[in-house]
């Protein structure tokens, strides 16, 4: 046995284990708009967008966290690295990605819909944006595109765990966190990945080991 597969709704989860490792991957099938005066997308230009988007993913989520498995396993080691990217695909998408090029100088409010998974995206959100904060005194950093994927990972307010920078939210001072205005990941950004993967091993269970 080489892989443990499980395709779910949002994603697919390969436990990789003569590679001791876990995969997950999106399926994303894009939608490209070109807001007035922008000019039409261009093959090249799409294909750029992805791999950014990929690459920004992979450099915030990937090898950042390590998880433990309890109970009879395949692996040769009970820790796991995780990695996480996105695919382009055509058709059998997890993801509707609406991608809008805008100006530079331009700022469009960026989603996540978990109920019919769509992500509305634009192409100023790999700039690096800076948030400051009064309480404490202190900035953060973010990437828009990987805070986005955070909500495509389960991170959503349809399970109670959406964006932690709203008032109210049990993690709101957390500001270092990428799902309030900062890139740092916590071990609560894995919950929904772990429900999954809880259910693809009879008597074993995923836990975060650190992050």
């Amino acid at each position: 046995m080489t892989h443990i597969v499980r395709d779910t709704a949002w994603c697919v989860i390969d436990l990789v284990v003569h590679e001791n490792r876990i995969f997950l991957q999106q399926r994303w099938r894009y939608n490209w708009i070109a807001t007035t005066p922008m000019s039409p997308w261009t093959e090249t230009e799409k294909s750029a967008f992805h791999n950014r988007a990929d690459r920004n993913i992979w450099a915030a989520w990937s090898n950042r966290a390590k998880l433990k498995i309890s109970g009879p396993h395949p692996f040769k080691s009970n820790i796991l690295p995780i990695n996480l990217d996105v695919r382009r695909v055509r058709m059998g998408h997890h993801w509707h990605v609406n991608v809008r090029k805008i100006a530079l100088d331009a700022f469009k409010v960026s989603s996540v819909n978990w109920t019919t998974r769509n992500v509305n995206l634009d192409t100023n959100d790999f700039q690096k944006r800076v948030f400051t904060h009064a309480t404490p005194p202190r900035r953060t950093k973010q990437v828009a595109v990987a805070h986005e994927f955070g909500h495509t990972v389960g991170n959503t307010a349809v399970l109670g765990r959406g964006d932690e920078y709203k008032l109210g939210h049990v993690h709101h001072s957390d500001q270092a966190s990428i799902m309030h205005s900062g890139s740092q990941l916590r071990a609560r950004h894995f919950r929904t990945i772990l429900d999954e993967m809880n259910q693809m091993i009879p008597g074993c269970t995923f836990t975060v080991h650190s992050v």
